[in-house]
């Protein structure tokens, strides 16, 4: 097999091995003159790279200025990243949420209150006419700072706290995400793959693992792929790889996220889904 290029996939320092779903496709682009070389973002990047694509970096939430000068210190060496950097600075801040909501996508209802900004959650709750709500940093991976709060004084206090550190998004509780689950569908290069539903454990709203949150591989109606292809097609940004995560609610798909800097992608849960990724990198590579 003719070699195409040497790939760096990128990764933090606690997975320098990459995670098992991303090794996973590793032999798939070998077969496609394709040699995967994992490099850790915070260290010196394996020499002779033809591009990078971002991993699993899910740490640089807690690091983003460090994270960012990495994406420009990328840029600047001409080494292809994907997704590009314009994509990754647009998508570290989960305030494009409003962005897509002005471009016509139904989104899960979100304030964005601004770090400083004296915002007190009772207010808040009062002009939007929620009682129960989602408040989440601006800036996070994998369920970071995310809780559920309430008309309580204590929440009032806790949410005045996290406020003086950081940006965060309030949104309503949606009872469909533990009721029915989180879709998660999956795209590479703009073209769908496959999709899973994701669920929260007993108790609890999270769904991801490291809260007891499951997976499984689901067949998404033709009307939740259009929702999600639109989300993604009305983020305006290029992509290798996006994954949109939204729910159902009276019968229509909500946005909750647009993952466009380092999903996992799922592998595991469809057949061919590696193919599909690996020949969209190809195709990416020119």
């Amino acid at each position: 097999m003719r070699s195409i290029g040497r790939v760096g996939f990128v990764t933090s320092e606690g997975l320098r091995d990459l995670t098992p779903d991303d090794r996973s496709v590793v032999p798939v682009l070998a077969a496609r003159g394709v040699e995967v070389v994992p490099g850790v973002w915070t260290e010196p990047l394996p020499p002779a790279l033809d591009a990078l694509v971002l991993r699993s970096t899910w740490d640089y939430h807690l690091r983003l200025p460090e994270f960012l000068a990495w994406v420009d210190a990328v840029e600047a060496s001409a080494i292809p990243l994907l997704n590009p950097p314009p994509t990754i600075r647009w998508n570290v801040d989960k305030k494009y949420l409003l962005e897509v909501e002005a471009r016509g996508v139904a989104i899960v209802p979100t304030r964005h209150v601004a770090r400083g900004s004296g915002t007190e959650l009772p207010a808040l709750l009062r002009e939007a006419g929620w009682s129960a709500v989602v408040v989440k940093p601006s800036v996070s991976g994998g369920a970071f700072g995310t809780w559920r709060a309430g008309e309580t004084a204590a929440d009032a206090a806790r949410f005045a706290g996290q406020l003086e550190t950081m940006d965060c998004l309030v949104q309503p509780f949606v009872p469909e995400l533990v009721s029915e689950g989180e879709w998660s569908l999956l795209f590479f290069r703009g073209r769908y793959s496959h999709a899973v539903l994701k669920r929260a454990d007993r108790g609890d709203f999270r769904v991801q693992e490291e809260f007891g949150g499951t997976f499984a591989a689901a067949e998404a109606s033709p009307a939740v792929v259009t929702a999600a292809a639109r989300a993604l097609e009305a983020a305006g940004q290029e992509t290798l790889y996006g994954r949109v995560d939204g729910v159902v609610r009276n019968g229509r798909f909500e946005l909750m996220e647009l993952e466009l800097v380092e999903p996992t992608l799922f592998f595991g849960t469809s057949p061919g889904s590696a193919d599909r990724f690996a020949d969209a990198l190809v195709e990416a590579l020119g």
